[in-house]
């Protein structure tokens, strides 16, 4: 029996010996993960923008609208779900127009009948409001129960991503104490965070920022928008300067940032990235971060760019080796 034993043992250590010196490793196989066939991702998001319609804002205002049409062809290309709705800086003065979703209807949808125009209109604020600007009281009235309940409603949806995008070449006038707490706060209590614990809202700023003191567009005033700049920041989202003629690199930015908050790809393990093969539809993607994609370690992500950046209702497929295979 012992000599059985010895044998056994024998032929083992031989065995592993062999593998060893032909180079045969032994490690887990790959790992495959599907969003599925159908709707692969929530591609659902509620849009509010922040106008400051005081003194100076007119052309800054008329910027923006004018990257509305390539707007809404990238969002209407990517088949996404979204609603809209403008409020004004004015919560006070001889114009209080702000608190409330100017326009009619007070939200539009990819369904609006002339949906570019409408919300190119609805962006040309005017200049007669308040100067003394409070955007951010503005939002949080209008994203209030109350006001959802009733004019408002329909706007919002709890299972969408909340886009706030503000524009304004001054800092926000809000009388709260705390502002930058307060109202991440505010939009921390109004919406849930996803199941993966991040927030399911972002802010994104088109002002004067810290970097651009100089700034004096159209010979107007301007002053750095620190709270803007700061919620920004707090949320992840984008900060873009208004200090140009043209805001169509501000708006390409914050687009982006939107997708990739809704597109991006978490993968169930830790991968060997160079062993990731990505499909969309069937169709192999190069890794880019011009018009492909891109692994994101810090949370365990795919993130695709430009024209890689897949549709709602694309197959998205990724293959790869998980990274504790030996």
């Amino acid at each position: 029996m012992e000599k059985k034993l010895a044998t056994l043992l024998a032929a083992m250590m031989a065995t592993s010996l062999m593998a060893c010196s032909s180079g045969v490793s032994f490690d887990l196989p790959q790992t495959s993960d599907n969003f599925g066939q159908s709707v692969t991702y929530n591609n659902k998001v509620d849009i509010v923008w922040i106008v400051d319609n005081s003194s100076s804002m007119l052309k800054h205002q008329q910027n923006l609208s004018n990257q509305i049409p390539d707007l809404v062809t990238k969002l209407n290309s990517l088949k996404m779900d979204y609603h809209m709705a403008v409020v004004t800086t004015s919560m006070g003065g001889t114009s209080p127009d702000g608190g409330r979703f100017i326009g009619s209807p007070k939200y539009v949808t990819a369904g609006t009948p002339d949906l570019v125009n409408n919300l190119k209109n609805r962006m040309i604020v005017g200049e007669a409001g308040s100067n003394n600007e409070r955007g951010l009281e503005s939002m949080e009235n209008a994203l209030s129960s109350g006001y959802l309940a009733n004019e408002g409603r329909g706007f919002f949806r709890d299972d969408a991503l909340l886009v706030v995008i503000a524009l304004s070449d001054e800092d926000d006038k809000s009388a709260v104490s705390n502002p930058v707490s307060h109202y991440v706060n505010f939009l921390d209590g109004l919406k849930q965070p996803w199941v993966d614990g991040t927030r399911s809202w972002v802010f994104n700023f088109i002002g004067v920022l810290p970097t651009s003191t100089g700034c004096k567009t159209f010979n107007d005033y301007a002053e750095v928008g620190w709270t803007f700049v700061d919620i920004a920041k707090e949320s992840g989202g984008v900060q873009e300067s208004i200090c140009t003629a043209n805001l169509s690199t501000a708006i390409t930015n914050i687009r982006a940032r939107i997708y990739q908050i809704l597109t991006d790809f978490k993968l169930s393990k830790i991968p060997v990235v160079e062993s990731i093969v990505v499909k969309i539809n069937g169709v192999v993607i190069p890794r880019s971060s011009v018009n492909g994609w891109d692994y994101i370690p810090a949370n365990n992500s795919i993130r695709f760019y430009g024209s890689a950046v897949p549709a709602a209702d694309a197959s998205i497929k990724v293959d790869f080796k998980p990274k504790e295979a030996n």
